[in-house]
């Protein structure tokens, strides 16, 4: 399965898919220059915890990355030093190597300790990603129903358990059909 990278800037579609995930706002590349011996992909609590040590400032927003066949907006946060700078500094995992990200600042969103699920968009006109997609949405709320949505650790009810790893095997099908074309 090919690896998301961060959405082309300068590309229509993009573009696109940015003003409708905030209106009047544009993308920028943002250095990615992750600290050392923090967690994967934990920009909510390392940023806050950076700005406390060092100043500056959080910013939260979006990171836009593109795969093959699905364009996704993450709720993200990078730091913004005392001169204006903006940096990632959130670790991702290794076969995640990158120069920068594609950002996009959202100022009416705040993170409030509740997980905020990815904005997803096809970019081509396929019943298999429609429902990959869909299948991204349903494990979202699987692991954030009810107090699931206050935990960090979740622990599934069986039920849960089930069709959460249904859905995953379902995923991981569709996603090996879809690296095919």
């Amino acid at each position: 399965m090919k690896i998301p990278q961060p959405g082309n800037i300068e590309a229509p579609h993009v573009l696109e898919f940015c003003s409708t995930v905030v209106p009047g706002q544009h993308p920028i590349l943002v250095p990615h220059e992750p600290l050392a011996n923090k967690p994967l992909l934990e920009c909510l609590t390392i940023i806050p915890e950076h700005v406390a040590h060092h100043g500056g400032k959080q910013l939260t927003g979006w990171a836009i990355w593109e795969g093959a066949h699905i364009i996704e907006a993450e709720f993200h946060a990078v730091w913004q030093d005392a001169e204006g700078r903006i940096v990632d500094l959130s670790p991702r995992p290794p076969q995640m190597t990158l120069a920068s990200i594609l950002f996009l600042e959202d100022p009416s969103r705040e993170y409030t300790g509740r997980q905020i699920d990815n904005i997803r968009k096809p970019l081509v006109d396929s019943f298999n990603v429609k429902r990959l997609i869909k299948l991204m949405q349903r494990r979202f709320e699987i692991l954030n129903e009810g107090d699931l949505a206050d935990q960090y650790e979740v622990q599934l009810s069986p039920a849960a358990e089930r069709e959460y790893r249904e859905l995953e095997k379902e995923v991981m099908k569709l996603q090996l059909r879809l690296s095919k074309f």
